[in-house]
C-alpha cells in the first residue's frame, strides 16, 4: 500500500548514487577536450572588434570553459572545496552566457554595451587619487555608448531552452548553479550557519554542503554542452559532446541533497531506521488487511503518525508548517492509492 512513496525512494536513492559513484570517462574526456579545443580556435579573432559575433564569443566561453574545467579538477584533487564549488559556478555562468551568445542575434553588441555600465566604477580610483575628475571620467564614459545592462543568469538560461526546444540549461541551473550561489558565493544565511554544527557549536572550518565529485560533474557538462552547441552551429559531429554533457549532468547532486544527507547520517542511528521500518510494516499490514468498512479516520491517524515518527527520527531543523504541507500531500498520495486497491478487491 505505500508503493506511492517508493518512486521518490528510488529517484533520490539514484540520484544520491550517482552523485558519490566514481564514473571513469579519462578518455572519453580527453576527446571532448581535444575536439572542443579545435571548435574554439578554429578561427582567428576579428581585427575589427565590433565585427565579432555571437559565434565567436561562445568560442572564447568554450576555450574559458576548457580552462575552468582543468582548474575544477585541480581544485578537487587537492581538496580545495571552496575553490572547486566556486570554479564549477563560474563554469555554469560561463557556460550559459556562451549558448546565449549562440542564440541571441544581439549578443556580441550587448556584450560590449554592457561593458560601458561598468567602466565608470572600473575608473574610479582616477579620480579618488586626485588624478582625473570624476566629471571628466563620466564624460569619457559617455562617449563609449550608451550602456546597457545583460540578461540575469535565469533569464539567459530560459531563453536558450525556449530557442532550443531543450530544458538542459534550466536544470543545470536550478540543480546546482543558484545553490551554489546559495552556499558558497554569497554571504547568506545558509553560507553563515556552514560555521554551525548540529550541536550548536561554531566552528572555523565550513561544512562542506556538496559532495566532492560534483564541481567536476558539473564543469565536465558545462563543457559538453557548450561544445555540442558550437558544434551545431559549425555543422560538425555533436553526439560525442551532447552523451557527455548528459552523462555528467545527470551525476550532478544538488547541494541541499548532500547537505541534508550529511546531516541525516550524523543524526540518525541503525535503531532509528529499524524503528522506522517495523512501523512502516504495521501500518502497510493494516491497510493490507482493512475492507470496506475502516474508518477513513483511523486509516489517516495512522498514516500520520507513522510520517511523524520519521520526522522526529530524522530531528530535521525546521518548523512544523514548513514539514505540514509535505506530509499532507504523502497521506493524500497513500490514502489514494489505497482507495483504488480497495475498490480493485471489492467491486
Amino acid at each position: 500500500m505505500l508503493s506511492a512513496v517508493i518512486p521518490i525512494v528510488l529517484v533520490i536513492a539514484r540520484m544520491v548514487l550517482r552523485g558519490v559513484l566514481p564514473y571513469p570517462d579519462l578518455l572519453r574526456r580527453a576527446r571532448v577536450r581535444h575536439r572542443a579545443r579545435d571548435l574554439a580556435i578554429s578561427a582567428p579573432w576579428p581585427q575589427d572588434g565590433a565585427a565579432a559575433t555571437g559565434l565567436d564569443f561562445a568560442q572564447l566561453a568554450l576555450l574559458r570553459l576548457l580552462w575552468l574545467q582543468r582548474e575544477t579538477r585541480r581544485a578537487v584533487r587537492t581538496r580545495q572545496r571552496e575553490a572547486a564549488a566556486l570554479l564549477a559556478r563560474t563554469s555554469m555562468e560561463t557556460c550559459i552566457l556562451g549558448l546565449w551568445c549562440l542564440h541571441n542575434p544581439a549578443a556580441s553588441g550587448k556584450l560590449r554595451t554592457s561593458e560601458i555600465k561598468t567602466a565608470s566604477g572600473m575608473l574610479t580610483f582616477l579620480s579618488s587619487t586626485g588624478l582625473i575628475p570624476d566629471t571628466l571620467i563620466r564624460q569619457a564614459v559617455h562617449a563609449l555608448g550608451e550602456p546597457e545592462k545583460l540578461p540575469d543568469v535565469r533569464s539567459m538560461a530560459a531563453q536558450i531552452d525556449a530557442k532550443t526546444g531543450a530544458t538542459l540549461a534550466i536544470h543545470l541551473y536550478d540543480q546546482a548553479y543558484r545553490p551554489a550561489s546559495q552556499y558558497f558565493t554569497h554571504a547568506t544565511n545558509s553560507s553563515l550557519l556552514r560555521h554551525v554544527t548540529h550541536e550548536r557549536r561554531r566552528i572555523a572550518r565550513p561544512t562542506n554542503s556538496w559532495v566532492r565529485r560534483a564541481p567536476v560533474r558539473l564543469a565536465d557538462a558545462c563543457v559538453g554542452l557548450l561544445a555540442g552547441a558550437v558544434a551545431d552551429r559549425v555543422t560538425a559531429p555533436t553526439k560525442l559532446f551532447l552523451r557527455y554533457a548528459e552523462g555528467h549532468a545527470k551525476r550532478v547532486l544538488p547541494p541541499l541533497l548532500a547537505t541534508i544527507g550529511k546531516g541525516m547520517a550524523q543524526r540518525v542511528s541503525v535503531g532509528d531506521v529499524v524503528h522506522v521500518l517495523r512501523k512502516s510494516q504495521d501500518v502497510r499490514a493494516y491497510l493490507s488487511r482493512t475492507g470496506p468498512e475502516a474508518a477513513p479516520v483511523e486509516r489517516e491517524v495512522r498514516l500520520r503518525d507513522l510520517y511523524d515518527t520519521l520526522i522526529a527520527r530524522l530531528d530535521l531543523d525546521l518548523p512544523p508548517e514548513a514539514i505540514q504541507p509535505i506530509i499532507d500531500h504523502f497521506v493524500t498520495v497513500v490514502l489514494a492509492e489505497w482507495d483504488t486497491d480497495l475498490l480493485r478487491r471489492h467491486p
